[in-house]
């Protein structure tokens, strides 16, 4: 939206200066716009824009003699542009610049040509052209601007939708990896090797009881291999699943007691997420305290998951946030479901396996007694010397072959479990991703929102002043962020917050009047007001202390009073969100605070006091050398 390439054609130039027009930044509008002119995109529509935003934020006085100029030129010319609805609103900037210049001039044709403009370019001239507008003029708009802005500050479902602005954007889920198979092949060797000793040495005393002849040996050995294969599938699965209970219990269990991380960091920040979602995401019908109790061990795992998963320099909390909020919700939702523990259905052993193993495994060694007394009957020695060999491998290989079988059954499942979370982790982000979509607002309506709550503002600071628009002469909004607010912006543009410290200068034929509030932009609430007053030459001085590119500080310095700090700063931008001219990007910051315009009016003051609301340098010998008519409120 505010992304200008060296190569992008001159349309898109313009299109962009718009835009920095209607956000509240004239100044690089007019760069923007020239430079599309100066390119050939050059039209009624353009130069309307272009003399919209020379004028913006300033009254004719304000402009340098080459601005004049420029305007004079444009007037001339514009009789070439043809007879269209932007000619036309063209056509009625001057006529309004002309009431300026001319006071004494009849304002009533010019607001009965304003009144039949399109209802764009009428809104367009009356935001910006505040400050050129004058005397009875401002005060027959000033009723329609201020019901317009009431009525546009809540429009587009604005409490509804506000918050999404500054809900940064979620990153991409990621799942925790399964672990890799744990065993080797030196594993799967000594598995092999022990598997053929015990084959080996049971097929020897096998032959030997053979070679015996006899009807009990006979049936022995047969025990012994039927036992032996039910022995080890039962103790195969009776080993597994306590394996993997135990293995789940620990995660959903976890350990007490542990310690937090420290202030301030990215798993802190995860810390403080994962605490107010399960302290906020009570199941019905659970008391709380039982609820954050039983699941202090699945919090901590899904915790240390998140924090090993995306602890990078470049990532914030704030972008994971809506994944932690998943994963609460899930919890919660398993909880209610009853599935949350399961688990511990699932892997639990039935009573028929574990009979089953115990009664086989009897059944193997007696039976193996009987084999190996009988081959030792047969042949002695050779008895002797396998049948050792037939118990350390009927030890040994069923270990190595159930750690085998156990990690590729473990990961089997770990990777079922593992795909299954990866769906359910994308449906939430592209459910999460749309719903920021279809509910963040637009860069126009956060720009208009805040002009309607600065218009409401200075409505009502009329009324408590008891002036009419017309009385004031002059005016400047300073808009610094408030303390603990969020903040946000799209690429390249200005920064927005959540709560500002707002600052209005009225400037009267009496003196300035300064007020003070906070604005509370999701809840659309100012809070708590000061007020202060002084004449003009009570103004000693305006210092601009500039820190950085990032930090400015005004000191307004008052001859009969201490002096007024307000710091311009938290203009930084994040690591993952490089700025290509810091200066450029301070510089547009500063003008949509209105710290520009401020400045200019403090100085204007401080230097000449009164004098600087009657003199007009540029245009001396016109009639608008004369002081502005002031009518009673």
């Amino acid at each position: 939206m505010y992304m200008v390439e060296p190569d992008d054609p001159p349309e898109k130039r313009y299109a962009v200066g718009v835009q920095h027009l209607d956000d509240g930044i004239p100044a690089r509008a007019r760069e923007l716009i020239a430079d599309a002119r100066a390119h050939g995109y050059d039209d009624s529509e353009v130069r309307f824009h272009w003399v919209l935003a020379l004028l913006s934020k300033r009254a004719y006085r304000d402009l340098s003699p080459d601005e004049r100029e420029q305007l004079a030129r444009i007037e001339e010319s514009r009789r070439t542009l043809g007879d269209n609805k932007w000619t036309q609103a063209l056509d009625v900037i001057y006529e309004l610049v002309g009431c300026q210049r001319d006071r004494g001039r009849n304002p009533g044709p010019v607001l009965d040509e304003l009144e039949s403009l399109g209802t764009l370019q009428r809104a367009k001239i009356i935001r910006h052209l505040d400050h050129v507008l004058t005397g009875s003029i401002k005060d027959s708009l000033w009723a329609e601007a201020r019901q317009t802005a009431n009525e546009d500050r809540l429009r587009a479902n604005r409490r509804d939708r506000v918050w999404a602005y500054f809900e940064p954007d979620p990153i991409p889920p990621r799942v925790r990896e399964p672990a890799p198979e744990r065993t080797i092949l030196r594993d799967r060797f000594l598995a092999v090797v022990w598997a053929v000793l015990l084959t080996a040495s049971a097929g020897y005393l096998g032959w030997l009881v053979i070679a015996h002849a006899t009807p009990l040996p006979m049936v022995a050995y047969l025990s012994v291999l039927a036992a032996g294969y039910v022995a080890a599938r039962t103790g195969l699965e009776w080993r597994y699943r306590r394996q993997r209970l135990r293995v789940k219990d620990r995660e959903y269990l976890g350990e007490r007691g542990v310690n937090r991380a420290p202030e301030g960091g990215f798993a802190n920040s995860v810390d403080n997420y994962f605490d107010r979602y399960f302290a906020t995401y009570v199941p019905q019908k659970t008391n709380p305290g039982d609820w954050l109790a039983e699941t202090i061990g699945i919090k901590r795992s899904l915790r240390d998951e998140i924090v090993d998963l995306y602890r990078e320099k470049r990532i914030t909390a704030g972008r994971v946030r809506w994944l932690i909020w998943h994963l609460v919700k899930s919890v919660q939702q398993r909880w209610e479901e009853g599935t949350l523990w399961e688990y511990r259905e699932q892997y639990r052993v039935p009573l028929r396996t574990k009979l089953w193993c115990s009664a086989s495994l009897a059944v193997l060694v007696t039976a193996t007694l009987v084999v190996i007394i009988t081959a030792a009957r047969t042949a002695l020695l050779p008895a002797v010397i396998t049948a050792p060999i037939l118990v350390l491998s009927g030890v040994k290989a069923p270990k190595r072959w159930f750690d085998i079988i156990y990690e590729r059954r473990r990961l089997l499942e770990d990777y079922r479990e593992f795909d299954q979370n990866t769906l359910e982790r994308d449906a939430a982000y592209e459910r999460w991703t749309e719903k920021l979509r279809s509910t963040r607002p637009s860069e126009n309506e956060m720009a208009n929102w805040l002009n309607c709550d600065m218009t409401m503002l200075l409505d009502e600071a009329l009324e408590h002043y008891h002036l009419a628009w017309r009385d004031v002469l002059a005016y400047a909004f300073l808009l610094t962020p408030s303390k603990g607010c969020k903040r946000a912006r799209v690429k390249r543009g200005p920064w927005r917050y959540s709560k500002y410290k707002v600052r209005l200068f009225l400037i009267t034929q009496d003196g300035v009047r300064e007020l003070s509030t906070k604005l509370d932009f999701l809840e659309i609430t100012f809070h708590g007001q000061e007020r202060h007053n002084y004449r003009f030459d009570a103004v000693s001085s305006v210092y601009v202390l500039k820190k950085n590119e990032y930090s400015h500080e005004l000191k307004l310095t008052l001859t009969n009073g201490p002096s007024n700090e307000i710091h311009v700063a938290h203009l930084e931008v994040a690591h993952d969100e490089p700025v290509e001219n810091p200066s450029m990007f301070a510089t547009m910051n500063l003008e949509a605070a209105g710290f520009d315009h401020t400045l200019h009016i403090l100085e204007g003051i401080a230097a000449e006091g009164k004098g600087w609301i009657d003199r007009d340098p540029h245009a001396q010998g016109e009639s608008g050398d004369s002081p502005p008519e002031t009518d009673a409120a």
